[in-house]
């Protein structure tokens, strides 16, 4: 009897479920409804003839063959991803996926690279915090204009692009706003709001925690996306520590963005996969190592 062949739309939705550990999370970023997502795992754990995660009501875990399949999973996708782009280039079509973050400043590089390679198309992609350093390996995007930390480094070139200073957001009427700096020690007794799916370095650095001293925050609410944040903050349930950048495209009248000191500045990086990139994707990370070192 012939074995079923792999499924890579099963594989990247098991990839989705295995980096967050939450079928719900998952679900969400996929644009999925949960029940349609935990059958297209079950299938592929049907069709491997293996459990690749451990269910209980509490948490998800995976299996020694779900710790496999993930590792290999990710240079599958990113394998099916240099295959299609190979095939739009063979059939004339030239197409780079440039993958970002919030707030980065994409547009002098985009201009660069146009002004080079006038006849490439590109295309957009935002990237959140729990799937920054992974879009980049797996070949979801070919580049990615994205902040560290990430989860691992492992099968990444990076490219430093700069620093951007980190700022707190707090309720406008908070004692601190208005200030020019403030140092860290002086958000001791605030709880901090968490990143919800980031990775622990993503977490400890942009929460400060631990603080310097050794000290560790109060850990406030959970948050997904920027409106949460500036609810959060809005109702008085936490401070965010954000980068400078990400704050000047969210003035709100309400909300105060004070430079913090104290703590080391966040780093933009330039990431793409050391597995053979294509050929446009050298391109783009030459003209802009040109465009930032020259």
């Amino acid at each position: 009897m012939q074995e079923p062949l792999l499924d890579l739309r099963k594989v990247r939705y098991f990839v989705a479920v295995a980096e967050r550990l939450h079928f719900g999370r998952a679900a969400l970023d996929l644009r999925i409804s949960q029940p349609a997502l935990s059958r297209q795992v079950r299938q592929l754990e049907h069709d491997l003839g293996t459990d690749l995660f451990v269910r209980t009501s509490r948490e998800v875990a995976l299996t020694p063959a779900g710790e496999q399949l993930l590792h290999d999973g990710h240079q599958l996708l990113a394998a099916a991803h240099r295959a299609r782009e190979r095939a739009r280039r063979a059939g004339g079509q030239d197409r780079l996926t440039v993958g970002f973050m919030l707030g980065v400043r994409l547009d002098p590089l985009l201009e660069a690279f146009g002004g080079a390679h006038p006849e490439a198309a590109v295309r957009l992609e935002r990237l959140r915090w729990w799937n920054h350093g992974e879009a980049p390996r797996d070949g979801r995007v070919d580049v990615g204009v994205i902040r560290l930390p990430v989860r691992s480094a492992e099968g990444l070139r990076m490219l430093t692009l700069g620093q951007e200073r980190l700022v707190a957001a707090v309720p406008a009427e908070h004692p601190l706003a208005g200030r020019p700096s403030v140092p860290i020690t002086a958000f001791a007794d605030e709880p901090v709001l968490r990143y919800a799916d980031a990775g622990p370095a993503w977490n400890a650095f942009w929460t400060v925690d631990p603080r310097p001293d050794g000290t560790r925050p109060a850990a406030g609410p959970e948050v997904r996306d920027m409106e949460e944040i500036l609810a959060y903050v809005r109702a008085g349930s936490g401070v965010a520590f954000l980068p400078e950048t990400v704050s000047a495209a969210f003035a709100r009248p309400h909300i105060a963005y004070v430079p913090v000191s104290g703590v080391p500045a966040g780093t933009v990086v330039l990431a793409w996969p050391v597995a053979r990139p294509t050929e446009l994707t050298r391109a783009f990370v030459d003209t802009v190592r040109a465009f930032t070192q020259p």
